[in-house]
C-alpha cells in the first residue's frame, strides 16, 4: 500500500522533533558553523586540497549525524564504512550521468545546427535565454526548477538508500522509488522549498561576510538534514 504524505502534518512532525531535540541539533549546528565559516573566510573553492578536505568533513558529519540519530553501534566498523561509500558513489554516479546527458544533449543541438535550416537559430535563442537567466537572480532561480526536479530523482530520493546502509535497511536504490511511488511531486515541492527558496531567500537577506554566510549555511545545512532525515522516516517506517 502507497504511503501518501501530508505536507502539513509532515512539517509540524519535524517541528516537534527539532523543538525536543534543539541542544543536540545546535551542537551539530555549532561544527557545521565552524566549517563553514572556515569555507567562507579563505575561500576553499580555490584550493582543492582543502576543498577536498571540506567534502570529507561533510560526509563524516551526515556519517556521524545519521548513525547517532539512529542511535546505530558501533557507529565506525569497516564493513560500515566501505558499504556507505559505495553506495554514495552510486547515488553520485546517477547525477552525474544526468550531467553528462545534459551535456551531451547540448553539445548535440549544436551540432544539429549544421544539418537542419534553421536550427542554428532556435539553438542561438535557447543559448541567449539560458545566458540570460543566468546574468540574473530571478533567472537562477527559475534554473533551480528543472535541476532539482531531476535532482530530486537521481540524488535525493536514491539517497535514501544511503541511509539504509548505516541503520540495516533496505538498501536497494531500486526500492526508494517504489517506497516513494506517488509523492513524487510532493517530495518536489519539498525539495524545491527546502534547497531553492529558502537558501535563495535567506543569502538575499545576509551580508555577504564569512561569519554571517557560515552561520547561515549552517542553519540552513541542519534544516535541510532533519528535513530530509524524517523525509526519510516516513517512508522506511514500517520495516
Amino acid at each position: 500500500m502507497e504511503k501518501r504524505l501530508n505536507i502539513k502534518q509532515f512539517v509540524i512532525s519535524v517541528l516537534s522533533f527539532t523543538a525536543k531535540n534543539w541542544i543536540l541539533l545546535s551542537f551539530f549546528c555549532v561544527l557545521l558553523f565552524c566549517a563553514s565559516f572556515l569555507s567562507f573566510k579563505y575561500a576553499f573553492k580555490h584550493q582543492l586540497s582543502m576543498l577536498s578536505c571540506y567534502g570529507c568533513f561533510c560526509y563524516l558529519f551526515y556519517y556521524v549525524f545519521v548513525n547517532l540519530y539512529y542511535n546505530q553501534k558501533p557507529i565506525f566498523s569497516s564493513e560500515k564504512i566501505v558499504n556507505s561509500v559505495i553506495k554514495m558513489v552510486v547515488v553520485f554516479s546517477l547525477s552525474l550521468i544526468m550531467i553528462f546527458v545534459c551535456h551531451a544533449g547540448l553539445k548535440l543541438l549544436r551540432y544539429m545546427t549544421q544539418w537542419f535550416i534553421g536550427f542554428e537559430d532556435f539553438y542561438e535563442a535557447i543559448k541567449s535565454v539560458y545566458q540570460f537567466l543566468r546574468a540574473s537572480l530571478i533567472g537562477q532561480f527559475l534554473i533551480y526548477i528543472p535541476l532539482i526536479f531531476f535532482l530530486s530523482f537521481t540524488f535525493f530520493i536514491p539517497g535514501f538508500a544511503w541511509i539504509s546502509t548505516l541503520n540495516g535497511k533496505d538498501d536497494s536504490i531500486w526500492s526508494t522509488y517504489e517506497k516513494v511511488h506517488g509523492n513524487y511531486l510532493k517530495i518536489w515541492v519539498l525539495l524545491f522549498v527546502l534547497f531553492v527558496v529558502v537558501p535563495f531567500v535567506i543569502n538575499f537577506l545576509v551580508p555577504p561576510k564569512p561569519f554571517h554566510m557560515g552561520m547561515s549555511h549552517a542553519i540552513i545545512s541542519m534544516i535541510q538534514l532533519v528535513f530530509y532525515v524524517k523525509l526519510y522516516d516516513f517512508f522506511y517506517d514500517e520495516e
